[in-house]
Parts: structure tokens; sequence; C-alpha cells
């Protein structure tokens, strides 16, 4: 099987954004299967282990864990670094201003946040504090996952993208684009570098993007963000029609 990485051609765009979105909007949900009651069941065992995982030190500091949200069936996933102050305290994914710009950024391309799931690498927000979580002040700061704490959470995203499995998996920021990337034995590098680009591994297509909370600090980076998103949906037109 061949991996490979590559840039989709920016011309494809005009092209294909009004066909896009007249047709992967009724499709986006995936087809529906019978097994789809028992990955939903399974998504909710999977959330059940996260909700009691004491596997690393973030389960000492969290205030909720946040397994994600998203249908059983959805095409497109969308993988983060981990939750920050917004999520920790609702245990739902992307809820905060970077979650914002999430959802539109979905909508400037004709999709519902509903008929995506999003998730991230850890489930549990890493921060600077080492306090138990009724003991932490306010101040404190989010920070990037350890490698061990990666490790020890990493197995529970790995079964929900086998559960789910998407025909399209987005990552945003470094330390989730590697993480994907690694798995599919793709070569990772710098968000910089990556983000835009089109990776297939086998029919899967990952597309490195940067965080959206890097975006909100720098009007470029969110030119940029919609930029890929619109390149984004060029590339569901081709998988939901091709």
């Amino acid at each position: 099987m061949r991996y490979r990485c590559s840039h989709l051609a920016d011309s494809l765009e005009c092209l294909l954004l009004e066909r896009a979105f007249c047709s992967y909007s009724i499709k986006m949900a995936g087809p529906q299967g019978n097994n789809m009651p028992n990955s939903e069941q399974e998504l909710r065992r999977i959330a059940g282990e996260i909700e009691a995982c004491t596997r690393c030190p973030l389960s000492r500091t969290r205030t909720r864990p946040v397994p994600g949200e998203g249908p059983p069936n959805a095409q497109v996933m969308f993988v983060g670094e981990g939750p920050g102050r917004n999520e920790d305290i609702e245990g739902r994914p992307f809820v905060g201003r970077a979650g914002d710009l999430l959802n539109e950024l979905l909508a400037s391309i004709r999709l519902n946040r509903e008929s995506v799931y999003v998730t991230n690498i850890v489930k549990c927000r890493p921060i600077t504090a080492s306090q138990p979580v009724e003991r932490q002040s306010h101040e404190a700061k989010d920070r990037r996952p350890t490698s061990e704490e990666i490790d020890a959470c990493t197995p529970y995203l790995e079964r929900q993208i086998d559960l789910i499995q998407p025909k399209v998996i987005c990552t945003l920021g470094d330390t989730a684009t590697r993480f994907i990337l690694e798995r599919y034995k793709l070569k990772a590098g710098n968000i910089s570098k990556m983000h835009g680009r089109i990776c297939s591994a086998g029919n899967l297509k990952i597309v490195p993007m940067y965080h959206p909370a890097a975006a909100l600090y720098t009007a470029q980076l969110k030119a940029t963000m919609q930029r890929d998103f619109r390149k984004l949906a060029g590339l569901l037109e081709q998988t939901t029609l091709g």
C-alpha cells in the first residue's frame, strides 16, 4: 500500500465548491449501515472508560474528561491537541473561542458541526498545575501534553478512529498532525509546511491544518485556515462523488 502527501490544486476550488455544497451536505453523515447502533454503543463504552481513566496524572487535575462528540458514521473527523479550560468545564471538545472559529470555518463550507466527529489526542486538559482540581488556581495555564500522556491516552483515539472509519481526518495543530501522520507511517513536518496538504493512507485522506486557537491571534493564519477549508471542500466533493 502506498502512502503519500500532495498539495490539492487550488484551481479545483472554484470549479468544485458549488457542486460540493449541493452533494456532501446530504451525504456527510455517511451510509446508514446496520452496524451503526453497535458503533454508537461502543463509542459510549469508550467514553465511559475515559471518564473512569486514571492512566496518567491528568486524571488528577481535570474537572471533566472530554471524550469527543459526533455521529458514529461521520465521514470527517477533526482531531485537536487537548481540551482547554472551557472544554474541561463542559466536558465537550472545542466549545471556547477556538470552537467558535471552528464552527465558523465549518459553516463557510456548509458543513454542520453535528455531521463531523470532533475529538483530541488527549482527553483531559493538560495544565501547568499539579494540585488536585479542587485546589487549583484559576491561573492554571494550558500546555502541550507530554509524550507519556499521549502514549497513555491515544489508544482511546485509535479505537474511535477504527470504529468510525472516517474518509477524512483533519488534524489541528502540530501535536495532532504528528501523531496521526506517524500512526499511518507518513512523514510528519512542521505545521507551517504541512498545512493544506492532502496526505493519502490507502483510502483515508489526512489534511493537516493550523489549530483554530493559533488563528485567534493572527489574522493571517485565519485567512490561511479559510483557504485550507476551501481545499477541504474540494476534497470532500471528490471523496463523495468519486
